[in-house]
């Protein structure tokens, strides 16, 4: 079908009908045919409009269609229209073999490509929800996505949370949590409180991931046993075999399962070297690529066209990347427009970089001219700014790590993938990389209109993209929870056993062995210490100002307790020196989180930390008593070397044999990168305290507290656990509230329970900002 015309500014009508003719046949699913018509349309715009009518009839786009000028364009049309009568929708015939499916089936497993339309199905399906729905999201980075979709798509009637908690029951019609597989224990601990209705597991391929792959097939088997009769939906990307949720789990209840291969958005390949572009086809290697005249992605930059660079998280981190695509960050001047700016003022205001000069952020700057940085360290707060900055239509650029391959849905004109490493097996490597690619090409609801992307490669990796690309993916019929466990993994042997068999304590959120070897442990001193040091005698916590005015071996002691207690519930009887480092280092931020302080003060007090501060003030008043000469005081702060403080790393991690610093030992203090101390103040919160830390010690204090009665081991448990002992505070967090939304709304609360919040009067002047009524309208 191709020729060696591909490239070139001719129309052959001949080929375009032979295409639609095949699209007729077999539905749009042949990727050469999209390439054809993507260059086809680009080299001859208009004389290409006269086939997008019936281009967006054959393949199936009937919300993008108008009237019929044909006989095959009005049987389409009246296809169309059946649709809608049967379902309600305007939906393409992908959708409305989903949904007939979906309401059909109790069990229903299906694969389609990036761009089917899955997410205005789901958005459909929970709009007509009378009962409650769970979706399960395989990572955390979509969360953000879906908790912005998902509150713009219901009433303020629908509870919506990312876990699971029983609030708000006065006010509440109907709940949809929207959580993780960690997360998944909250599911049966609430059952009986729930009216389930629908559960939704999107990129269920998270199947196939080692531990974290595990606790999705333990949830999933757990959900069949308790919720059989319940309605599942399991959605997959570019997989044969969607079936195999069913096989490998047992699942025989009223199941059907599909694989969708239509496409709707068309793709140009092209090569990049040395600062050079190429036309090429992965479909054909007989057709020869064509050189490219001038430059391609500044020519779309220019005309308001959006280009995704994928890269490594180390080149964001050490700042190459700025050098490495200089050109194309150039050509973006600062932004002026009024509602891109609210969103920067509120990235600013949420890192607390606004106004204050000390504190130079990269993300803040390149932000400022519409381009944008999204990787996992990023605070998931300020992803959700900037993912609705780009959905928007606010962003040029946006540098991104792996997060754009979870199903994050943000399309750009150009994928340019630089780094092409991808994790996990050849399926996954090859599942993430078409996840990526279907970024490329933004969906348009213009009507006759066909949308086309272009998918940039580095020449040294195109033999490697084009074999992937053309490689079909096939998920596993056996779950990893029936292999057999590596007995030399021994951090997560406990783990995997509580997995396979149903062990996991909801309550503590540890395993029954951990608990069993934390009462079993001799920590009672340890615990009793940490007590009399970290609680005064109203039970109010040590400030970090306190801690470090304690004795350097009252520290250690503090140090090595929490070692002990953190060390308890695990199979082995030593950290390593990296995973003491982590603790120590994790110890202040804990005691700024128990203490209130929002992510902007954490943020400045260790920025204010590692850089010195008192020694800063200390030069500054030595200046103004003009007691050194500015030359000296420049001098004296340049050679003043940054703090020693190591990396977030998750716990255990018996591989984490060394403390690897964040800054090198010869870094000033006025060479510190702000923003990497932002990325990695939030893996000390996320990776360590919450998902590390929190639950062994909270536990080891609940344990302590039953056994003896302290009610100060309870009070420091719920600092640990929820940063606070406030109940109203506990409270606001149950309703999904985060510390920096609590400090703003926590003096207009009344009363709060899990039946309502009642606000006092305080609120209505409070409310008066459309920020500050959105956060809290659906508890009004």
């Amino acid at each position: 079908m191709l020729s060696d015309n591909l490239f070139y500014q001719t129309i052959d009508s001949e080929l375009i009908k032979e295409i639609l003719f095949d699209f007729h046949n077999s539905g749009p699913v042949n990727n050469s045919h999209l390439e054809t018509l993507s260059h086809l349309k680009k080299h001859n715009p208009e004389a290409f409009k006269i086939y997008e009518g019936k281009l967006m009839f054959l393949m199936g786009l009937f919300y993008k269609t108008s009237k019929p000028n044909s006989f095959i364009e009005a049987i389409y049309n009246a296809y169309a229209q059946t649709i809608i009568e049967e379902t309600g929708y305007n939906f393409t015939p992908i959708q409305a073999d989903a949904y007939n499916s979906i309401k059909k089936y109790t069990n229903f497993s299906f694969s389609a490509p990036t761009s089917a339309g899955k997410s205005f199905l789901f958005q459909e399906l929970i709009k007509e929800a009378q009962g409650d729905i769970i979706i399960i999201l395989p990572s955390r980075a979509l969360l953000s996505e879906y908790l912005i979709k998902i509150k713009n798509l219901v009433s303020k009637e629908t509870l919506v949370l990312q876990f699971i908690e029983i609030v708000n029951t006065k006010r509440t019609k109907n709940r949809i949590y929207i959580i993780t597989p960690e997360r998944g224990e909250e599911i049966f601990k609430n059952m009986d409180n729930l009216n389930l209705e629908l559960i939704l597991l999107d990129e269920a391929q998270i199947s196939e991931e080692g531990i974290r792959g595990m606790k999705f097939d333990s949830l999933v088997r757990r959900i069949d046993k308790n919720l059989n009769n319940i309605k599942k939906v399991f959605t997959h990307p570019f997989v044969l075999n969607p079936d195999a949720q069913f096989k490998k789990h047992n699942i025989t209840n009223d199941i059907e399962s599909e694989t969708y291969n239509q496409k709707t958005v068309g793709k140009i390949y092209i090569e990049h070297f040395e600062g050079n572009f190429k036309y090429f086809s992965p479909f054909d290697d007989k057709i020869k690529g064509r050189n490219i005249d001038g430059n391609i992605v500044k020519d779309i930059i220019l005309n308001n066209g959006t280009a995704l660079i994928y890269i490594s998280k180390s080149k964001i981190y050490d700042g190459r990347f700025l050098e490495l695509f200089s050109d194309y960050i150039e050509l973006c001047p600062e932004i002026t427009d009024k509602k891109s700016l609210h969103y920067i003022n509120k990235l600013e205001e949420f890192l607390g970089t606004k106004d204050n000069r000390d504190k130079n952020s990269i993300l803040i700057y390149l932000m400022k001219r519409g381009i944008v940085i999204h990787h996992g360290s990023i605070p998931l707060k300020a992803r959700l700014i900037i993912e609705e900055f780009v959905n928007g239509h606010h962003a040029k650029i946006c540098f991104s790590t792996s997060t754009l391959i979870q199903g994050i849905n943000m399309p750009f004109d150009i994928v340019w993938i630089n780094n092409f490493s991808f994790t996990g097996n050849e399926d996954q490597k090859t599942l993430n990389l078409k996840n990526l690619i279907g970024r490329a090409g933004r969906t348009t609801i213009e009507d006759n209109f066909f949308d086309y992307g272009y998918v940039i490669v580095e020449k040294r990796n195109k033999r490697l993209f084009i074999n992937r690309l053309n490689k079909e993916s096939s998920l596993s019929t056996t779950s990893n929870l029936d292999n057999q466990t590596d007995p030399n993994n021994e951090d997560f042997i406990d783990i995997i056993d509580a997995i396979k068999n149903d062990t996991f304590n909801a309550e503590l959120q540890l395993t029954k062995s951990q608990i069993e070897r934390i009462s079993n442990s001799n920590i009672d001193s340890e615990i009793n210490f940490i007590l009399d040091t970290f609680l005064n005698k109203h039970l109010e916590p040590l400030t970090v100002k306190e801690y470090y005015k304690l004795e350097i071996h009252q520290r250690k002691k503090i140090k090595i307790s929490f070692e002990n207690i953190y060390k308890a519930h695990l199979r082995r009887s030593d950290l390593t020196d990296g995973e003491k480092s982590v603790l120590s280092t994790s110890i202040p931020i804990l005691l700024w989180q128990i203490q209130g302080k929002s992510f902007a003060e954490i943020i400045s007090l260790r920025y204010a930390f590692l850089t010195e501060k008192d020694y800063r003030r200390k030069l500054r008043r030595q200046l103004s008593r003009k007691e050194i000469s500015f030359r000296e005081f420049r001098l004296l702060i340049s050679k003043k070397k940054v703090r020693f403080s190591c990396i977030a790393e998750s716990l255990p991690n018996k591989a984490f044999k060394r403390s690897v610093p964040l800054f090198s030992q010869d870094t000033s203090i006025v060479d510190i990168d702000f923003d990497k101390v932002i990325y990695d103040t939030y893996d000390y919160i996320d990776k360590v305290l919450s998902l590390s830390i929190k639950d062994p010690i909270s536990s080891a204090f609940i344990l302590y507290f039953n056994k003896t009665g302290d009610i100060r081991a309870q009070v420091l448990s719920n600092y640990i656990k929820y940063g606070t002992n406030n109940e109203t505070e506990i409270w606001l967090i149950k309703y999904g509230f985060s510390f920096d939304e609590i400090e703003k709304i926590f003096e207009h609360i009344e009363k709060i329970d899990e039946t309502e919040i009642i606000f006092k009067d305080s609120v209505n002047e409070f409310i008066e900002d459309p920020d500050n009524l959105k956060l809290i309208e659906r508890y009004l």
